[in-house]
Protein backbone atom coordinates (compact mmCIF):
# COMPACT_ATOMS: atom_id res chain seq x y z
CA UNK A 1 0.00 0.00 0.00
CA UNK A 2 1.14 3.58 -0.33
CA UNK A 3 0.57 6.27 1.29
CA UNK A 4 0.35 10.04 1.50
CA UNK A 5 1.01 12.59 4.12
CA UNK A 6 -0.48 15.74 4.01
CA UNK A 7 -1.98 18.77 6.22
CA UNK A 8 -5.91 18.85 6.11
CA UNK A 9 -8.53 20.17 7.45
CA UNK A 10 -12.25 18.50 6.87
CA UNK A 11 -14.87 20.67 4.99
CA UNK A 12 -18.01 18.84 4.38
CA UNK A 13 -19.05 14.95 4.00
CA UNK A 14 -21.12 14.30 0.98
CA UNK A 15 -23.48 11.30 2.20
CA UNK A 16 -25.38 10.60 -0.85
CA UNK A 17 -28.83 12.17 -2.50
CA UNK A 18 -31.84 12.26 -1.82
CA UNK A 19 -34.67 11.31 -3.77
CA UNK A 20 -34.75 14.51 -6.02
CA UNK A 21 -31.29 13.38 -7.03
CA UNK A 22 -29.86 16.53 -4.84
CA UNK A 23 -26.50 15.79 -3.21
CA UNK A 24 -26.80 15.43 0.83
CA UNK A 25 -23.88 17.26 2.14
CA UNK A 26 -22.82 17.98 5.74
CA UNK A 27 -20.65 21.03 7.06
CA UNK A 28 -18.13 20.28 8.79
CA UNK A 29 -15.86 23.49 8.53
CA UNK A 30 -12.90 22.80 10.83
CA UNK A 31 -10.84 25.42 11.78
CA UNK A 32 -7.49 23.78 12.32
CA UNK A 33 -5.19 22.10 9.42
CA UNK A 34 -4.31 18.23 11.09
CA UNK A 35 -1.37 15.93 9.88
CA UNK A 36 -2.53 12.95 8.19
CA UNK A 37 -1.45 9.98 6.60
CA UNK A 38 -3.68 8.80 3.62
CA UNK A 39 -4.05 5.60 2.10
CA UNK A 40 -3.50 6.59 -1.74
CA UNK A 41 -6.34 4.49 -2.79
CA UNK A 42 -8.77 6.22 -0.50
CA UNK A 43 -8.43 9.71 -2.48
CA UNK A 44 -10.66 10.39 -5.45
CA UNK A 45 -9.19 13.66 -6.68
CA UNK A 46 -7.37 16.77 -5.81
CA UNK A 47 -7.70 20.05 -6.90
CA UNK A 48 -5.91 23.30 -6.31
CA UNK A 49 -7.28 23.68 -3.00
CA UNK A 50 -8.54 20.89 -1.31
CA UNK A 51 -9.25 16.57 -1.83
CA UNK A 52 -12.13 13.77 -1.85
CA UNK A 53 -11.12 10.87 0.12
CA UNK A 54 -14.13 7.92 -0.10
CA UNK A 55 -14.74 6.81 3.50
CA UNK A 56 -16.46 4.35 5.30
CA UNK A 57 -20.02 3.93 4.28
CA UNK A 58 -20.28 4.77 1.04
CA UNK A 59 -19.73 8.53 2.13
CA UNK A 60 -17.20 10.67 0.33
CA UNK A 61 -14.93 13.35 2.60
CA UNK A 62 -13.51 17.13 1.01
CA UNK A 63 -10.61 18.39 3.13
CA UNK A 64 -9.14 21.34 2.49
CA UNK A 65 -4.73 20.85 2.45
CA UNK A 66 -1.73 22.73 3.13
CA UNK A 67 0.01 23.55 -0.36
CA UNK A 68 -0.96 23.37 -3.97
CA UNK A 69 -1.55 21.11 -6.87
CA UNK A 70 1.78 21.81 -7.97
CA UNK A 71 3.81 20.62 -4.99
CA UNK A 72 1.24 17.57 -4.94
CA UNK A 73 1.79 16.39 -8.52
CA UNK A 74 5.94 16.93 -7.48
CA UNK A 75 5.57 14.52 -4.47
CA UNK A 76 3.30 12.21 -6.72
CA UNK A 77 5.44 12.21 -10.07
CA UNK A 78 9.03 11.72 -7.29
CA UNK A 79 7.18 8.57 -6.30
CA UNK A 80 6.42 7.46 -9.35
CA UNK A 81 2.61 7.46 -9.14
CA UNK A 82 1.80 10.51 -11.38
CA UNK A 83 0.87 9.45 -14.93
CA UNK A 84 0.02 12.35 -16.49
Amino acid sequence: MRYFTARIKARAVHIGYNADGELIRRELNRTEYVEKVIRLDRILSFTDDHLFVACPHDTVEVWDYEGDLTAVKKHLREQGLLIA
